[in-house]
């Protein structure tokens, strides 16, 4: 996520410190079309260039090493003091996505036992029961020859299905406005003080704190995240939160489990919308493995391809495709001095598009993959959950929740576009693409 303004760069240092290349021109394009700029400029200089969204001098890094060396050898020294993660603080409030050292920790370590494993598998009837019946609605559509508008449809997927496994709740008779009003908070995220981004985060605080009363009440602790909050305490008893901090919390986490995973499906369905021969093979490993039964969780290693798809979908269009930190002391990247204050930027959509690490790098192209070409690939090529220690501490819930419903897809329908639509990505909170997604559906 960009600032909304720019300044001409002209990146100002002491003569003894050694810059990165500064491009020269306008940067008007990073605010026109940022992932075409980030792009640009990792083609034409290098894995590391200095340019200057106001009001701080930012490097671009895209090399896996450097990328490395910021988010995991060295990551004490840069924090999330960015612009952008500023902006999510004051839209959201604070908690742990923007928490930094001891907050963030100890926070983590709360909702840490939420995402273990036994405990995420836990969640495969209802996310197999909740695609299920969006399917029996696309038979209806499917009957009436009616498109669906894939896009809002993973959105609201996703959003019933988060809410049962982070808060317990069912708000599918709210899915749709609920949407709406988070989408209100996140499309104007860099604009927190904006009218309507306080309203629609006013209206989404009155649900989340509606949630958490009606939860006060139960006597009886489920096994979700919001039940593990709400019970935790201190080595005095203390409860660790208040209701404040469990609705920024809430807020935070809804926000990004939804929006992440309904972005990876969404682009996974536009892309088999483009190569139908992906899509039939999906439908045949689905048919051979599991011959028309519901998917488990345990199915999912023997569905190699469906991983592969969706893995050639992060990478081609990561969900978060930006991470910022901010230098906290000098330090240097690939030979060059980075000062204190220094914004670094990591483009994941560039990285994932690297010209080093990946053959033919705008192709789709799922057996890129296969563990025979994976061998001996830098791993920090690809980060589509982010890697180290901020690492996404959903990326194992939302792997499981993509693979159950593409599985369940997989075994009904095949997808295909209108014809004569072109999409583009829209790098907002989440890349999304530019317009409805309305495409047919084949039994």
């Amino acid at each position: 996520m960009i600032p909304p303004e720019t300044t001409p760069e002209s990146a100002p240092s002491a003569p003894a410190q050694r810059l990165p290349p500064i491009p020269v021109g306008s940067v008007r394009e990073l605010v026109r079309n940022p992932l075409n700029y980030f792009l640009a400029l990792t083609r034409q200089y290098g894995d590391i260039t200095c340019y200057r969204p106001a009001p701080d001098t930012a490097y671009l890094i895209n090399h896996p090493d450097y990328i490395r060396q910021v988010l995991i050898d060295n990551h004490h020294n840069y924090s999330k003091d960015t612009y952008s993660n500023q902006a999510f603080k004051l839209a959201i409030g604070p908690g742990l996505l923007n928490f930094e050292g001891d907050a963030w920790l100890r926070q983590r370590r709360l909702m840490q036992p939420a995402f273990h494993h036994a405990r995420i598998e836990s969640y495969e009837p209802m996310i197999v029961q909740t695609t299920q019946s969006l399917l029996d609605r696309w038979q209806r559509h499917y009957e009436n020859s009616q498109p669906v508008d894939v896009a809002r449809e993973m959105a609201a997927l996703t959003m019933a299905i988060t809410a049962r496994a982070f808060l317990g709740v069912d708000l599918s008779n709210i899915v749709g406005s609920l949407g709406e009003i988070i989408n209100g908070v996140a499309d104007l995220l860099e604009k927190p003080n904006h009218p309507r981004v306080q309203q629609a985060r006013s209206e989404y605080a009155a649900v989340v704190d509606q949630i958490i009363q009606e939860r006060r009440k139960d006597d009886q602790p489920g096994g979700d995240l919001l039940s593990a909050l709400m019970t935790a305490r201190d080595e005095a008893g203390q409860m660790l939160m208040d209701d404040g901090q469990l609705r920024y919390e809430v807020m935070g986490l809804l926000l990004a489990g939804y929006e992440t995973t309904a972005s990876a499906l969404t682009w996974t369905y536009y892309l088999l919308s483009q190569n139908l021969w992906a899509m039939e093979r999906l439908r045949h490993e689905a048919q051979q493995v599991l011959g028309g039964r519901i998917p488990t969780a345990a199915d999912l290693p023997g569905l190699p391809y469906h991983r592969y798809v969706l893995d050639e979908s992060l990478r081609l269009f990561p969900p978060a495709w930006i991470i910022g930190r901010r230098a906290i002391a000098k330090d240097k990247i690939g030979g060059f001095d980075v000062p204190a204050g220094t914004v670094i930027a990591i483009c994941i959509y560039t990285l994932h598009r690297h010209q080093a690490f990946w053959d033919d790098p705008d192709r789709f192209d799922p057996e890129r993959f296969t563990p025979e070409r994976s061998a001996g690939r830098n791993k920090y090529a690809y980060i589509p959950f982010s890697t180290g220690p901020r690492q996404c501490i959903g990326n194992s819930f939302a792997l499981l929740e993509a693979g159950l419903i593409m599985a369940c897809i997989s075994q009904r329908f095949e997808l295909r576009m209108l014809p004569g639509v072109d999409v583009q990505p829209q790098p907002l909170f989440v890349l999304r693409p530019n317009r409805d997604l309305l495409m047919t559906l084949h039994a």
